[in-house]
Parts: C-alpha cells; sequence; structure tokens
C-alpha cells in the first residue's frame, strides 16, 4: 500500500505553528498544546492597547517579539483565552519578556528533540 500524503496549510497566526504534527497509522494529528512555560519576573513590560489592536493579540506580539505567532505567550501571561473578546482599547498586558521567551522557546525545542531521538 503505498503511503498517502497530504498538505496541510495553516493560518499564518494559528497557535498549532508551534505544535508538533504527529503522524500514525497514516493519519497526520497535532500533539497537545501546551502554553510555553515563560517565566514572569514580576517587572514585565506593560503596555496599554490602543486603537487598532484591539483583539488582535498577534498584531501585538508582532510588534514586541518580531513574530506573530508568539500571540499565545501574551495571552497566556494575561490568561486570555478569547482575544478577540477580552483584548480592548485602554487593557493594560503584561508583556513576558523577550529573554524568558527565548528561554521556553528553547527548552521546548530542546525537550521535542530528546523525544525524537528516544523513539
Amino acid at each position: 500500500m503505498a503511503a498517502k500524503s497530504f498538505e496541510l496549510s495553516l493560518p499564518f497566526t494559528s497557535r498549532f505553528k508551534k505544535t508538533r504534527l504527529l503522524v500514525k497509522g497514516g493519519r497526520a494529528f497535532f500533539g497537545l498544546w501546551q502554553p510555553l512555560a515563560v517565566k514572569l519576573d514580576g517587572d514585565e513590560e506593560q503596555i496599554l492597547v490602543t486603537m487598532g489592536q484591539e483583539g488582535q493579540l498577534d498584531r501585538v506580539a508582532f510588534e514586541v517579539y518580531g513574530d506573530r505567532t508568539l500571540w499565545p505567550v501574551i495571552a497566556h501571561a494575561n490568561q486570555i483565552d478569547l482575544p478577540h473578546t477580552q483584548v480592548v482599547v485602554g487593557m493594560r498586558l503584561i508583556i513576558p519578556k523577550p529573554a524568558n521567551v527565548n528561554a521556553a522557546l528553547l527548552a521546548t525545542i530542546a525537550r521535542q528533540t530528546t523525544k525524537t531521538t528516544e523513539a
């Protein structure tokens, strides 16, 4: 039986862009999505949501980190489940430090690499 191929297309801002894609028995599926474990030091920058940013954490993430796909980091730090309705003009957002975000990304990559080499 020939292996089936598939094409996966995700929106640019999808949180699943950084989630492992697993293939088992010819079927593809995402692993469990977990927010990055970003350390908060207590002295993070806070920004005020302005007109044009409401409901758009991906835009805020791009302005802060240069990467729209990191919007879940900001959502998690601010306990936001539904950015499109919860992020409003005048709201203060805690912005995790870029160094802490990078450390969390590297730790996640290291864990995934370890799991892959053990399999």
